[in-house]
C-alpha cells in the first residue's frame, strides 16, 4: 500500500497549478496578439482633392460700330442771262432728273429798278447758289414768282456754246441736266434760256413746278 504524505500532494497541486497558468498565459497572448492584429484600423487613403487651375477668360474689346457716314452734301451755282438789264425775281430748282419728288431751291429777288438788293459778299447781282444739293443729276429750271412771260429760264446747250463761242451762233436750247458731286459744286450752270424750247427742236420733258413742302 502507497502512503501519499500531505506535503507531496500540495507540491504536486502547485505543479499542477503552474502548468494551468502558463497554458492560459500562453492561448491569452495568442489571442490578444490576434485581436490586436485584427483590431487595428484599416487606413484607407483618404481623396485628395483636385484643383484644376482656372482658365483666364480673355478679354475681347468690343469692336466699334459701324458708322453710317453723312454723304456730302454739293451745290449748283450760275449766273442769270436776260433780254434786258432786268431779271425777274425767281425761284431756282434743282429737280432730281430719276426722281421729280426730289429737289432744291433757292428764291432770287430780281434785278430791277432801283433800290435793287444787295448780293451776298463775294457775288454779283445776278448770281445765285444753291446749297445742300445731294450728288445726282438735276434739272436746274428758274420759275418766275411775278406771274409774268417769258417762262421758265432754265439750263441749256445754250449756256455750254456761249462759253466755247462767245460769238455764237449758238441756237441750241435743249434743256440739258447739271450734274453734282458731293462735297463739291455744279458751277457755271447758266439760267439764260428763257421760254420753250421752239418748235421742231427736241428737248427734254420740263419738270412741273415743284409743290412747296
Amino acid at each position: 500500500m502507497i502512503v501519499v504524505s500531505r506535503r507531496n500532494l500540495l507540491v504536486a497541486a502547485a505543479v499542477v497549478a503552474v502548468l494551468i497558468l502558463a497554458f492560459v498565459a500562453t492561448v491569452g497572448l495568442r489571442n490578444g496578439n490576434q485581436v490586436a492584429v485584427n483590431l487595428s484600423p484599416s487606413i484607407s487613403p483618404s481623396p485628395s482633392s483636385t484643383v484644376t487651375p482656372s482658365t483666364p477668360t480673355p478679354t475681347v474689346s468690343p469692336s466699334p460700330s459701324p458708322t453710317t457716314a453723312t454723304p456730302q452734301a454739293g451745290a449748283i451755282s450760275g449766273r442769270f442771262g436776260y433780254g434786258s438789264d432786268y431779271i425777274p425775281p425767281v425761284t431756282v430748282y434743282a429737280i432730281s432728273t430719276t426722281d421729280q419728288r426730289v429737289w432744291y431751291s433757292v428764291d432770287y429777288p430780281g434785278v430791277g429798278n432801283p433800290p435793287r438788293h444787295t448780293p451776298p459778299p463775294g457775288q454779283s447781282g445776278d448770281t445765285y447758289t444753291i446749297t445742300g444739293v445731294a450728288a445726282g443729276t438735276y434739272w436746274v429750271v428758274a420759275y418766275r414768282n411775278d406771274g409774268q412771260l417769258p417762262d421758265p429760264g432754265y439750263y441749256s446747250r445754250n449756256t455750254i456754246c456761249q462759253r466755247t463761242t462767245p460769238s455764237g451762233p449758238c441756237p441750241d436750247v435743249t434743256l440739258i441736266p447739271a450734274t453734282v458731286i458731293a462735297g463739291q459744286t455744279a458751277s457755271g450752270i447758266d439760267v439764260l434760256t428763257w421760254g420753250p424750247p421752239p418748235p421742231g427742236q427736241p428737248s427734254p420733258t420740263f419738270p412741273p413746278r415743284p409743290t412747296p413742302r
